[in-house]
C-alpha cells in the first residue's frame, strides 16, 4: 500500500512541478463550478479570504453555501430532519446561502438541489485552526470535503493554524493557484477523480501560523497520530500501564532547525511548513497518492 501512496503522490507533484506554467491539457468548459463551504459560518473571516481570492480568477462560477453558525467540531455529521436555508452573504458582502444545519449539510444541499448541475469541485475553509493528524476526524472542514468525495466530486479543504495574528492570505493565495492547476490540468483533475473509482479524493491543505518567521513552503505529507502508545511497563500485580508519547499540534516553531523530512502532517506543520495530506471519502489516509501529487508542493502561495 505504502508503495501505491507514493506513487499517486509522485504523480501530483508532477503536475504541478512546472509552478502553474502553460499546460497542454484542455481545460474543462469554463466556467469550472466551485461550491464553496466551511465549518466556522457563513459570515468567518476565513470563507471570505479564500472567495474574494477565488473571485479573481474570471474562469469560476463560485457558489457559496455555507453553515448560518459555527459548526466546528461536527466532523460529516448531517441533519435528516428540516433544515432552515436562507439567502445571506459572507463578510465581504459575496452573495450566499446559509444553511441552518452542519457543514455537510451544506454539500448535501448543494449537490442534490440548489445547484442545477453539480460542482465539479468543493472548496471547504478556510478554517480557523489546523486539522492535522487525528484533529481531522472530527473537523467540519474536512467533514463537508468528504461528503463531496463520496458524490465523485473532488475537494481541497483548507485550514490555518490556531496563533496570534491569524493570517488566511497564504492559504488563500495557495488555494487559488491550486483550483486553477485543478481546472487547467487534466492529469490532476483525473488523479483527484479516478474515473474507474466510486469516490474522489480530498487534498486537505494547512498552513501555519509562525509565532516567528514565515512559512517554509509546502510539503506532501501522510497523517500523523497526535496520540500514540509506544509499550507497556508493569504496575501493581496484574496491571500493565501504557507508555503514551503526545505531540501536540498547536506548537509552532517556523525557525526550528529541520532537514525538511518529515514522517507526517503533524512533524511538518509544527516546523513551520504547509502541508498537503491526500485523504480518501472515509477519511483514510491514501499515502499511495503522495509520489503522483507531489506537483502540489510546487504552487505558489
Amino acid at each position: 500500500m505504502l508503495g501505491r501512496m507514493r506513487h499517486l503522490v509522485a504523480a501530483v507533484v508532477l503536475a504541478v512541478s512546472s509552478t502553474l506554467a502553460p499546460l497542454a491539457a484542455a481545460a474543462p468548459p469554463s466556467p469550472l463550478r466551485v461550491l464553496v463551504t466551511n465549518d466556522d459560518g457563513v459570515g468567518a473571516p476565513g470563507i471570505d479570504a479564500v472567495v474574494r481570492a477565488l473571485s479573481q480568477n474570471p474562469a469560476l462560477a463560485i457558489t457559496v453555501i455555507a453553515p448560518a453558525t459555527n459548526q466546528s467540531g461536527t466532523g460529516d455529521s448531517f441533519t435528516t430532519g428540516p433544515v432552515n436555508v436562507f439567502p445571506s452573504s459572507t463578510a465581504g458582502a459575496f452573495p450566499a446561502t446559509a444553511v441552518a444545519g452542519y457543514p455537510a449539510d451544506t454539500v448535501f444541499y448543494g449537490v442534490t438541489y440548489a445547484m442545477p448541475v453539480p460542482p465539479d469541485l468543493v472548496v471547504s475553509g478556510i478554517n480557523a485552526g489546523q486539522n492535522v493528524g487525528n484533529l481531522t476526524e472530527l473537523s467540519g472542514t474536512v467533514g463537508a470535503a468528504l461528503v463531496a468525495a463520496r458524490f465523485h466530486i473532488p475537494a481541497i479543504a483548507v485550514s490555518t493554524a490556531l496563533g496570534a495574528g491569524i493570517d488566511y492570505t497564504e492559504a488563500a493565495t495557495y488555494t487559488a493557484q491550486l483550483v486553477e492547476r485543478f481546472r487547467t490540468s487534466k492529469s490532476l483533475r483525473s488523479k483527484l477523480s479516478p474515473p474507474k473509482e466510486p469516490t474522489a479524493l480530498v487534498v486537505n491543505v494547512n498552513f501555519p501560523t509562525c509565532p516567528t518567521g514565515r512559512t517554509r513552503g509546502v510539503v506532501l505529507a501522510s497523517l500523523g497520530e497526535i496520540t500514540t502508545i509506544t509499550g507497556y511497563t508493569p504496575g501493581t500485580g496484574t496491571l500493565m500501564v501504557p507508555v503514551v508519547q503526545t505531540t501536540s499540534p498547536f506548537v509552532i516553531d517556523c525557525q526550528v532547525p529541520t532537514s525538511g523530512a518529515f514522517a507526517n502532517d503533524l512533524e511538518a506543520l509544527r516546523a513551520g511548513w504547509a502541508t498537503v495530506t491526500p485523504l480518501g471519502a472515509n477519511l483514510g489516509g491514501v499515502t499511495r497518492r503522495l509520489k503522483s501529487l507531489r506537483l502540489l508542493e510546487k504552487i505558489p502561495f
